[in-house]
């Protein structure tokens, strides 16, 4: 996002002023026209991205002028630039008045406050860029490019139109917002960005710092969206620049979806090791729906169904038949304000009421499973949404209804009763994101996908439009994704974690933090079966994605454990019947308690977790020992 500029050799500074140090008159006379030409100079080397020159000669002219606000200014932002996050924001918060930001303070504020973890003064500080009239193209740039990187598409998605409003700066303007669809699985409002650039300027793409790279984005994107046609042109004009496996890869499903299966095999041929070397790489096609998976992978398609993968996601006329409070439930805030959840005209509607106050709610979607939990979220009449600040739990106790974990609201007014406010893309999205097989159909209903009752098989496999027209083809490669065909740790953390980490900073010196507890690639990827095993051990080791973890006994599980960990000191157990390499590798140890069994409840036990009302599996994988021992 920065460079991190060059070191500048130091100037004579102190020298010089002992040359003078006998004529303090003459020293006083020149000091305001050294301190601003420091000024001039600490500007000078901002603006060329020496940020150490420019923090130095800042710090100058605030020795004789400590209340500078132009030094002060570039002291900050060239903090910022070095990573001298604390330095900046002690600037910005204690030294110069807010009243006198500027909008590439409040970018380089909102930068360093994220850096930091301080998340939601971040977003306040990156809210007010954009309130700025007269923004630099540069700038625009540069809070477009960030914004994108930190996922907060929509100001992102301001930024980049913004840009493209410029003179001169049109083209990556409207390659920027195409990025930043992209990464909000729009690929159709991105093809018709794309399009549009292209249309008006075929040579648009150059404007891009990687102007192959961003072809073979383009390409990529009408493929999602089954244009071919439109692909081939862009990468033809990669190719014309010599030997790109890549693009001769994707040329290859360019030919597959225009039915010329020669050329396919053709530019297959080209592609080389491509698909081998990438097998975690999603198929740029269109998704066809697991339903017509089911026609050709019957047996797995109906022992997925028992999954709480495809369980975890309600919708319209599904909603109906999930549990509900059977009387008012007490606001935890205040007692005076009750919700209900109520069925009305085929829907289902959260009221709170307050005082004489009714609000009304209708429940898009619930998140979770009828067996566990499950958390609604609303929306109003003014198209907000909002987390239902009650939630459902079933657990061997019981079952009954509590706030909502996500809850942490304490309401100053009557509407903030309804629950957290959730944002359409950064807040719904990411909600269906962990809950759906493709987040944005799963919102607009648009596309086969969004028909599957949760997480489908093209979630993991990635779109199978191309994986039939291959299977047809008879083409050797099926064109889908084959997690088998990479090791367990990198199927994990390409697909796993994406969701069993629930994306806070957890620390590895606090290990009996609760909230570990919920991300379970946490402590796996602390864990030494995972440090210690070279990559082959990971999720799909001990659980099958395609079933329920419960069709697992825990005598399976623990046949796992002791396939490495054997007290008979024989060869370890081969790697396709354990999926941990059997070969040469770091020394497996032998628990000195119980050899045999048991692993399961020493090593990964089940701990309370009161918000849940719920005993989840710590799946960091250690000795536990009594705190203080």
């Amino acid at each position: 996002m920065h460079s991190e500029g060059r070191r500048a050799r130091r100037f004579g500074i102190w020298a010089a002023l002992l040359i003078v140090a006998g004529c303090g008159i003459g020293l006083l006379a020149a000091w305001p026209r050294l301190s601003g030409d420091r000024l001039a100079a600490s500007s000078s080397a901002y603006d060329r991205q020496d940020w150490d020159a420019a923090a130095r000669q800042a710090r100058q002219t605030l020795r004789s002028r400590p209340d500078d606000v132009e030094a002060l200014r570039l002291l900050a932002r060239s903090s910022v630039r070095l990573g001298r996050d604390d330095a900046a924001i002690a600037i910005y918060s204690q030294r110069l008045s807010e009243k006198l930001f500027q909008a590439e303070d409040d970018l380089l504020l909102g930068w360093a406050l994220e850096r930091r973890g301080q998340t939601a003064a971040a977003a306040r500080a990156w809210d007010k860029v954009l309130a700025f009239d007269a923004i630099p193209p540069r700038l625009l740039d540069e809070f477009a490019r960030l914004q994108m990187w930190y996922q907060r598409l929509d100001a992102a998605a301001d930024a980049a139109k913004r840009l493209a409003k410029q003179p001169g700066w049109q083209a990556r303007g409207r390659m920027i917002l195409g990025l930043v669809l992209v990464g909000g699985d729009d690929a159709p409002a991105a093809a018709a960005v794309f399009r549009a650039a292209l249309r008006d300027d075929p040579n648009s793409p150059e404007s891009a710092p990687e102007p192959l790279s961003l072809r073979k984005l383009i390409a990529r994107t009408f493929l999602l969206v089954d244009t071919p046609a439109e692909a081939l042109p862009e990468l033809k004009s990669v190719l014309a620049h010599g030997v790109d496996p890549e693009a001769s890869w994707l040329l290859s499903r360019v030919h597959l979806r225009m039915g010329d299966k020669a050329q396919a095999r053709q530019a297959l041929a080209g592609a080389g090791s491509y698909r081998a070397e990438n097998p975690m790489e999603a198929e740029p096609g269109p998704y066809v729906g697991a339903a017509r998976c089911e026609k050709c992978h019957h047996a797995i398609f109906e022992r997925s169904k028992d999954s709480r993968h495809t369980q975890s996601f309600y919708r319209g006329k599904d909603l109906l038949g999930l549990p509900r409070p059977e009387r008012p439930w007490v606001d935890p805030d205040d007692p005076k304000v009750t919700h209900t959840i109520q069925e009305r005209a085929g829907a289902l509607w959260e009221e709170t009421r307050v005082d004489d106050t009714v609000l009304a709610s209708l429940i898009e979607y619930a998140f979770g499973t009828s067996d566990r939990s499950l958390t609604m979220v609303s929306r109003d009449a003014r198209g907000q949404y909002h987390t239902v600040r009650m939630s459902y739990y079933k657990s061997a106790e019981g079952e009954g209804w509590d706030r909502s974990l996500l809850d942490t609201l304490h309401p100053d007014r009557p509407d903030k009763f309804r629950g957290e406010t959730l944002d359409v893309r950064d807040g719904v999205v990411r909600c269906l994101f962990c809950h759906t097989t493709n987040p944005r159909p799963s919102r607009d209903w648009t596309s086969p996908e969004s028909a599957d009752r949760g997480i489908g098989c093209e979630r993991c496999h990635g779109p199978g439009g191309n994986h039939i027209a291959a299977v047809e083809a008879g083409l050797a490669d099926l064109a889908i994704i084959n997690p088998a065909a990479a090791s367990p740790a990198v199927v994990t953390t390409r697909q796993c974690n994406e969701c069993h980490i629930l994306g806070k900073d957890f620390r590895r010196d606090n290990p009996e933090d609760p909230g570990w507890l919920r991300s379970a690639g946490v402590g796996w990827t602390w864990s030494r079966c995972n440090t210690e095993s070279d990559g082959a051990f990971g999720c799909v080791t001990c659980h099958d994605p395609h079933q329920s973890a419960r069709a697992t006994s825990t005598a399976q599980y623990e046949a796992k454990c002791l396939g490495c960990h054997s007290a008979k000191g024989i060869q370890p157990p081969s790697e396709a019947a354990t999926g941990i390499h059997s070969g040469a590798g770091p020394t497996r140890t032998v628990c000195p308690v119980d050899s045999s069994h048991g692993c399961i409840k020493c090593h990964m036990p089940r701990v309370r977790v009161n918000e849940l009302h719920a005993d989840l599996t710590d799946h960091y994988i250690r000795v536990h020992r009594p705190r203080g021992g």
